[in-house]
């Protein structure tokens, strides 16, 4: 089969040909259509997990992923030959990524069925940004009516968490650039800041002079965070994505919430699934490309900017 992989740490991902995997006891093999693309991808190939989980190379990348059950272990029974999935292509092993035709994974993984009505391409956009957009208002704990600044709102974790939190009864405060303000306003955002015309804390204590409820920040640095939480009051919330917040900052303040590190679990992912069927999670796709462009794409996402998630088609 063919896969997109790095053949050790720090490597340039490139096409290679490697064997069609085989059920191990537990496995299902997926036949996959679509491979969601995200800066964890090329982070990973950078070394993000090296020592923290074992490794195998040639290093398939990925995570995200959606296609078409192939075959399943005798031991199997959530799934069976034929079932459209999405899930999380990372269990336990670093290295047999959605970046390939297929791809064997654990039953237990954070696997959920997709109905007709999601296509498998919108499906494979949701796991790591939908998943982190949602972990990172579970960790807010905020109640409704609260106000929730999501900084860096632009991007694809951003864009949903702009409408998981508006779903929840936030007000929605958002940050991004001039051009990104429609569509954040018509994804749910009851503000939207841009962060460019003057320093952002500046900006939301001018705004909000007795402190927002919230901040899920998904774009500063430690320097960067903690700058922010001085227009956060006190006793309330605030969650970095990027290990940006440090105890030591946040207790001053009295402020909860702290770095983001838990997954979603197969029932999470099953729900976002259903709020997409539902209508009521838009996919914010910013452009759906071939397989053949992930190196490529990564290196773009590597440079910032994104207004949305890109998809990969897997078209070999």
């Amino acid at each position: 089969m063919k896969a997109i992989a790095v053949t050790k740490i720090g490597a340039e991902p490139q096409e290679i040909e490697l064997a069609k995997p085989v059920v191990k006891p537990g496995q299902i093999l997926v036949k996959l259509a679509a491979a969601g693309l995200n800066p964890f991808d090329w982070r990973v190939a950078e070394g993000l997990l090296e020592g923290k989980l074992p490794h195998i190379f040639p290093l398939v990348l990925g995570v995200d992923g959606a296609g078409e059950v192939e075959a399943i272990a005798p031991d199997v029974t959530r799934f069976r030959p034929g079932d459209r999935l999405v899930g999380s292509f990372l269990f336990g092993v670093v290295g047999a990524g959605s970046y390939a035709q297929y791809a064997a994974i654990d039953q237990h993984a954070a696997l959920a069925q997709v109905p007709d009505a999601v296509s498998l391409n919108a499906a494979a956009a949701l796991p790591v940004a939908a998943g982190a957009a949602l972990k990172a208002l579970e960790k807010l704990a905020l109640p409704a009516g609260s106000q929730v600044v999501i900084v860096g709102a632009s991007g694809g974790v951003g864009r949903f968490a702009v409408q998981l939190a508006k779903l929840q009864g936030l007000t929605v405060i958002a940050t991004g650039a001039a051009d990104s303000r429609a569509s954040l306003h018509t994804l749910g955002a009851d503000v939207v800041i841009d962060h460019h015309q003057a320093p952002l804390a500046q900006q939301l204590l001018q705004r909000y002079p007795q402190g927002v409820d919230g901040i899920i920040d998904l774009a500063s640095d430690v320097d960067g965070f903690s700058a922010l939480l001085v227009s956060v009051h006190h006793g309330g919330a605030a969650v970095s994505t990027l290990g940006a917040a440090l105890p030591d900052r946040l207790r001053p303040r009295g402020l909860h919430g702290g770095n983001l590190n838990a997954q979603i679990n197969a029932e999470e992912l099953a729900l976002l699934v259903e709020k997409v069927a539902r209508g009521e999670l838009q996919i914010p796709l910013e452009r759906m490309v071939s397989i053949r462009q992930a190196p490529a794409m990564l290196a773009a996402s590597k440079a910032g900017g994104a207004r949305g998630k890109t998809v990969l088609n897997i078209d070999w």
